[in-house]
């Protein structure tokens, strides 16, 4: 089996031969939404030189494969991001509302000679970070902004890549505490810091279910919620992962104004960093 890994950053000189024909951005945005397939926005390239990814006109034959970021951000993170503790990053009603979680995953195209490659997409906004942070100090955040490829046939599978996971980033500070029993008869049990967390990536954990599928303990994907592989799409189809959700940190009300959590409650520090659905379409 011939495994060729796509380089997660654009190689040197790249540049775009040619935009995807209006007629082709026109159905794909029908089916995606607006913007979906915004040609400033699609990236082509092909650094194996063996023409398995092409612009469209060179294409024998071709499959898209794209990410579509539809998932926000909490208000409470928000508002904490904009405030003097949180750093006070400064934004416009329309930056606002433009903001969406840095996601990032890895997909796989297996190819019908098994053959395949492994895509790394990563989209969101990468300035989605308090000004006290350097982001230049995580180049993970500015890695890349590739969210949509274009294969050529024939393409057997469309999957996660398997053994890797999806991740979102956490723009702020966590704050972990631990409930400390009183030692002393009619003492007060107390939060005592334990740990700090810096903004980073986090891993999205999917559920945890019994053998009955009754969940156990809710993390940030639902059992049913987690991307589908997608089989021997015909040539000429688009294959779209889309993730709705919500960026999301815990605050421990009454104990710190900063995003924090108890580090004993797991369905509170298994699920931070926000839920997410994703569902793969093909058309």
């Amino acid at each position: 089996m011939e495994a060729r890994t796509i380089p997660t950053e654009k190689p040197a000189g790249w540049s775009f031969r040619r935009f995807i024909s209006a007629a082709f951005l026109l159905v794909a945005s029908s089916v995606l939404g607006c913007g979906a397939l915004n040609p400033a926005f699609v990236s082509l390239f092909d650094p194996t030189g063996q023409g398995a990814f092409s612009t469209i006109d060179n294409a024998r034959g071709h499959v898209v494969v794209t990410f579509v970021n539809n998932a926000s951000v909490d208000e409470r993170l928000l508002t904490f991001l904009e405030s003097a503790d949180g750093g006070g990053l400064v934004l416009t009603d329309a930056q606002r509302r433009a903001l969406r979680p840095r996601l990032r995953m890895r997909v796989r195209v297996t190819f019908t000679d098994t053959s395949f490659q492994v895509v790394e997409f990563i989209d969101g906004s990468s300035n989605l970070v308090s000004p006290t942070f350097d982001a230049q100090a995580l180049p993970d955040l500015n890695q890349n902004d590739l969210n949509t490829v274009v294969v050529q046939c024939d393409v057997a599978a469309v999957t996660v890549e398997p053994g890797s996971a999806i991740d979102v980033f956490v723009p702020v500070q966590l704050k972990g505490y631990e409930l400390v029993e009183a030692t002393t008869p009619g003492g007060i049990n107390t939060f005592e810091l334990r740990a700090t967390i810096p903004p980073q990536f986090r891993v999205l954990l999917t559920d945890e279910v019994d053998d009955d599928g009754n969940v156990t303990a809710r993390r940030n994907i639902g059992v049913r919620d987690v991307p589908s592989a997608t089989l021997s799409p015909l040539c000429g189809s688009v294959v779209a992962v889309v993730v709705d959700g919500v960026l999301s940190v815990p605050f421990l009300d009454g104990i710190d104004d900063d995003p924090s959590f108890d580090q004993d409650d797991p369905n509170t520090s298994g699920g931070v960093g926000g839920r997410y659905e994703f569902v793969v379409t093909v058309r």
